[in-house]
């Protein structure tokens, strides 16, 4: 054996050991997401996002002919062969975000072993099926534009200098360019779910806990406040300029393709109306107030003032972490939906919550005890409420037990393939049975009237219509323009879900002059055009 290819050897040898924590992270993260390969269309948004990305490869219009109300990029996303291909992209960007979420948490504690502990709570409540983590929903993706904007963010001279008792006013082009980049990375996480909003005001809290230090501390002077108040100033700018420079490029995209309306229509204004059209009544008047948008708002500041005044009494880090941690519990609660896969948006911020807590817990025995209480109090007291939002919603988790059982009944043979997928939803046979047909009759553009989007993502069929669910041809009032495309179009298959038979008239009455009832499905109708 040469000296080169030994000398290379132990280079490896040595990388290895270095990445030991990591690699045990992939390895599970793998061995968790295997049984994600194996699963049927069977997930609403997931389709919804396949459904898009196979109309965008059509040549079909984003927000104009085809319509969503998510912002863009998780449609462009989706623009993959299949659902096993986007569940493998999922994996690969998942590898990623950890590897982010690692480095970002090695730079808050300093130690492997506490970043490899946070990491692990992160990688077993992302993939876990107990808040939908192992589906690729957005905010798995917002996740991994967020965590390489930390990544780069904490290279910057903000970020250090949170950590410094004394203020080195730095303003160096590669300090400009990691806070461009940084903001520009975020950026990217609200172009795919307006929500990372609220990640970034998480990081943005560290400009003015830094301004607050230096306003509160007894050396410094007028002069002294305002350089800093610059120099953030100049800063942040960089940061929100990065920010926003690919939210503008988008909307000059969309304008340059004659859609800029709509996108702003859909694609961006309509998250505003969306967080409040979900009715909520807990039963208690104060309650509700707690939970509409004035009350969380409120609970927001509350916490925010109160880090704030204690910023002499935390540490740095705590500081941090808690703001990032109540800022993405309110971005969670934006439409006080308790759909378990808005929570992934709060795990980056819980798990560094747990771990710093556990740090603190260990200081206990050192004199500054009164500090340490302080922090421990704070944190649980986020978690409490935490857990209080949880059950006020009456959150349900998904079984992890259950997933992984039934997997390993399949993977044993104890259970056949249509067995398996049959378990996952009551859709998926006849799901199965119709995707063939609609095959079999070479069909590429039908109708459902209903909520079925699986069944365009699986047939690989692009909606008669702008939206994909009936619901949302209601909470838009598209009936009639709806109705204008399919005479326009006459759709060859038309299906109506029999849970919404009767409540389309036009098209009830359509159906009766053109078409016959071809198959009838215990879900289903299916009409071909004569």
């Amino acid at each position: 054996m040469s000296m080169k290819l030994i000398s290379f050897l132990k280079k490896a040898d040595r990388f290895l050991d270095r990445q030991t924590p990591l690699l045990i992270l992939f390895v599970l993260i793998i061995f968790l997401r295997l049984p994600n390969f194996f699963e049927p269309y069977w997930y609403g948004d997931e389709a919804i996002y396949l459904t898009l990305g196979n109309a965008l490869k059509n040549g079909e219009k984003l927000y104009t002919t085809i319509i969503d109300h998510k912002t863009p990029l998780i449609y462009y996303l989706a623009m993959v062969p299949n659902q096993f291909y986007f569940r493998i992209l999922n994996l690969i960007w998942m590898l990623f975000t950890t590897t982010f979420f690692f480095v970002f948490a090695k730079k808050l504690f300093k130690k492997d072993r506490w970043a490899f502990l946070a990491s692990l709570i992160l990688v077993l409540l992302t993939t876990l099926p107990w808040l939908e983590g192992n589906i690729p929903n957005g905010e798995l993706f917002v996740m991994g534009f967020v965590m390489l904007g930390a990544v780069l963010f904490s290279q910057s001279s903000i970020f250090l200098n949170f950590f410094k008792k004394e203020i080195i006013l730095s303003k160096t082009l590669k300090d400009s360019f990691l806070l461009i980049m940084a903001g520009f990375m975020m950026g990217l996480g609200i172009l795919t779910k307006v929500p990372a909003i609220l990640d970034v005001a998480g990081f943005l809290s560290i400009f003015w806990l830094i301004l607050v230090t230096v306003f509160f501390d007894n050396k410094s002077n007028l002069k002294q406040l305002s350089k800093t108040f610059f120099y953030l100033l100049n800063r942040g700018l960089f940061f929100i300029g990065g920010l926003l420079l690919p939210i503008l490029i988008s909307i000059i995209y969309f304008v340059v393709k004659g859609q800029g309306r709509d996108y702003l229509d859909y694609g961006l204004l309509y998250n505003l109306r969306y967080s409040q059209s979900w009715p909520l009544d807990l039963g208690n008047s104060l309650i509700n107030f707690a939970f509409s948008m004035p009350g969380k708002t409120i609970v927001l500041f509350a916490v925010f003032i109160l880090v704030s005044l204690n910023h002499d009494k935390l540490k740095k880090r705590f500081q941090f972490i808690s703001l990032y941690f109540i800022f993405t519990l309110y971005s969670v609660l934006l439409s006080s939906r308790p759909y378990p896969h808005y929570f992934i948006q709060m795990v980056p911020a819980l798990a560094l919550l747990i771990v710093d807590s556990l740090i603190t817990l260990k200081e206990l025995k050192k004199k500054k005890i009164l500090h340490t209480t302080k922090t421990l109090i704070i944190s649980g007291g986020l978690v409490c409420l935490t857990t209080y939002i949880m059950l006020s919603l009456n959150f349900r988790p998904y079984s992890s037990v259950k997933y992984y059982k039934q997997f390993y009944k399949y993977a044993t043979l104890k259970i056949s393939k249509e067995e398996y997928e049959n378990s996952f939803d009551s859709l998926i046979e006849e799901n199965r049975q119709v995707s063939k047909l609609i095959k079999e009759m070479g069909i590429q553009r039908m109708f459902i009237w209903g909520t079925n989007p699986l069944l365009y993502a699986q047939s690989k069929t692009i909606p008669t219509s702008r939206f994909t669910v009936s619901f949302h041809i209601k909470d838009f009032d598209d009936q009639n323009r709806t109705f204008a495309q399919i005479e326009n179009e006459k759709p060859k298959l038309i299906i109506v879900m029999n849970d919404e038979k009767q409540n389309f008239p036009k098209l009830e009455e359509y159906l009766s002059n053109y078409y016959l009832a071809n198959n009838e499905f215990r879900h289903m109708t299916l009409y071909l055009r004569q």
